[in-house]
């Protein structure tokens, strides 16, 4: 156990979860867990309170360091849980957005202990990158990112020191993902096409160029805003974002392209849909820009999951799944990318 918190499910103690929830001591009479999640870069468990005559939940969602060390390391390289622990301790309870409430968050100075207490939004399940989004889900989606990219705070986002990981992580990619695309293209040359594999060459030959660009606006922005780390409802509307674990300051764009191109498994509707979708999307921001300019952003990072399946799966464990997801999410964005041309922006 971390000297503040617990970091694995075994080492929750009920004296702990009663300090977080402000319940009189020995008000626990027990605690349980089991797994929930899909999650690579850290774990999940949902807890069940059995209290004796106190209001407290009865369950919340924990969110503790992965159990592989190679996932750990990658969050502590990339600071992820440093920037999901942000989000909930700084913004979301202030924020409209559509996030689970947080109870508890805390993180250690080596960035790889943590532990963020969540809100069960059960029933609302996990959206399925594998299969893709219904049309309602990207919408209602898109909707929750307005929220978000509409966030400005009267003291601005200088105080913030978690969001600015992200200009450290693109320099990062960009000495990285070089060395790293040729163990990428052997490990998926069964489950992408040639063309696919050959288009991920280009963007990488042009990476730098990629990086390099100033997007004509700067918004909070999720990072990974896909599937899997969405909760629906059973109509098919957005519950709740999650995993915050990418969360910065940047281009908005990013969010939408990445939301996009990741979650059409057809790509005939995607291109059906798309323009409408970013139409929708910029009707209910503030202060955006017109839609022919964010309409070159948005083609520009179209290739935002393709490099976030590149990065990822050469840092986390390997997994069947895992390995299925994120050719998914490569093959999906690069289609994109081919339909919009979007290497003749780079």
């Amino acid at each position: 156990m971390s000297s503040r918190f617990p970091v694995r499910p075994e080492e929750f103690e009920t004296a702990f979860v009663e300090r977080v929830f402000n319940a009189p001591a020995k008000s626990l009479k027990s605690l349980s867990h089991e797994p929930v999640g899909t999650g690579q870069v850290c774990d999940s468990y949902r807890f069940t309170c059995n209290w004796a005559d106190t209001e407290g939940p009865t369950t919340f969602i924990a969110k503790c360091p992965s159990i592989d060390p190679v996932s750990r390391g990658a969050a502590a390289i990339f600071h992820l849980y440093d920037m999901e622990v942000g989000w909930y301790r700084d913004v979301a309870a202030s924020s409209d957005v559509l996030c689970p409430q947080c109870y508890h968050a805390d993180i250690a100075e080596n960035e790889q202990e943590f532990v963020l207490l969540l809100e069960d939004m059960s029933p609302a399940t996990q959206g399925d990158q594998l299969a893709g989004a219904a049309l309602v889900q990207v919408e209602t989606t898109l909707a929750a990112a307005a929220k978000l990219h509409n966030i400005q705070p009267t003291e601005g986002f200088d105080g913030y020191r978690w969001l600015h990981h992200g200009a450290g992580n693109s320099s990062f990619l960009q000495n990285t993902l070089p060395n790293g695309y040729p163990l990428f293209r052997d490990r998926f040359s069964q489950l992408l096409s040639s063309d696919i594999l050959d288009l991920g060459q280009q963007l990488i030959d042009r990476l730098s160029h990629y990086i390099a660009h100033d997007p004509p606006e700067l918004t909070i922005t999720h990072g990974d805003m896909r599937l899997d780390n969405i909760l629906f409802h059973a109509d098919g509307r957005v519950a709740a974002l999650v995993d915050w674990q990418t969360c910065s300051l940047g281009n908005p764009a990013n969010d939408v392209a990445y939301m996009i191109g990741t979650s059409f498994a057809d790509p005939a509707a995607r291109h059906q849909h798309e323009k409408r979708l970013v139409e929708d999307y910029l009707a209910a921001r503030s202060n955006a820009p017109n839609f022919d300019i964010f309409w070159q952003e948005y083609r520009r990072h179209a290739f935002s999951g393709f490099i976030m399946a590149i990065n990822a799966s050469l840092h986390v464990e390997q997994t069947e799944r895992g390995d299925r997801m994120f050719a998914a999410m490569a093959e999906r964005p690069a289609q994109m990318a081919l339909d919009l041309d979007s290497l003749s922006l780079i």
